[in-house]
């Protein structure tokens, strides 16, 4: 798979590029092309939910236990091992008023933000040690070379967060090229920039078809 270094040479030699065609090093990339890159990646990520997106984990509950980090993304649904039906999402509001002590099978989950980040607590907290299913949209959008998830795309040897599959990376690039591009032109008055325009959104129907999605996508030009 491409590292992030490499995307950003592509990039660099694309038709009416305006930056160095050969950076001989990451440090000396202009930092107006990195940022690119990465406003891309976030971009195509967020414009819909691909099915190489939803992860599942499992997490290990204690008896007594009530709460646990949450996954780096939207939850999607949440369910006991064994169970055969979802734990319904409530808010904290409603949550405000249920009894902490009791305890349980858990039927119902919220989500709270702390000074440590997000944490999913659920009601009743649990009465024995059992195993928590979450189904959840990832928000990280690339890969260390270690397999360490990460946000965006931002140490040279990084790569896309995307499945082991060389033709959803293929379409995946050619969008967040022919993106990168259109943040580096910016004018959308210029000759150039009309173009790469027109190419990404061809390049994004590919990969919404390749992807199986099957909804209209939130795409905005």
């Amino acid at each position: 798979m491409k590292t992030y270094f490499d995307i950003i040479r592509d990039v660099s030699n694309l038709r009416w590029s305006v930056v160095d065609t050969d950076p001989s090093s990451f440090a000396e990339v202009q930092k107006a092309v990195k940022l690119a890159v990465q406003q891309a990646n976030s971009y195509i990520w967020g414009l819909d939910n691909f099915p190489f997106k939803v992860k599942k984990e499992a997490f290990k509950i204690n008896k007594g236990q009530s709460a646990l980090p949450a996954p780096k993304g939207s939850i999607v649904n949440i369910w006991l091992d064994g169970s055969n039906t979802y734990l319904e999402e409530i808010s904290q509001e409603k949550a405000d008023f249920l009894s902490g002590e009791e305890k349980g099978k858990p039927v119902c989950f919220w989500i709270e933000f702390g000074d440590d980040g997000a944490e999913v607590h659920f009601y009743p907290k649990a009465s024995e040690d059992c195993t928590m299913l979450i189904r959840y949209i990832t928000n990280c959008k690339a890969k260390a070379q270690d397999g360490t998830l990460k946000a965006n795309l931002s140490d040279m040897d990084d790569v896309l967060n995307l499945p082991d599959d060389s033709v959803i990376e293929d379409l995946f690039l050619h969008c967040l090229n022919t993106k990168a591009m259109e943040y580096l032109i910016a004018d959308t008055n210029d000759e150039n920039y009309q173009p790469y325009q027109k190419e990404f959104v061809e390049a994004y129907s590919s990969l919404l078809c390749f992807s199986g999605v099957k909804h209209n996508p939130r795409l905005i030009v």
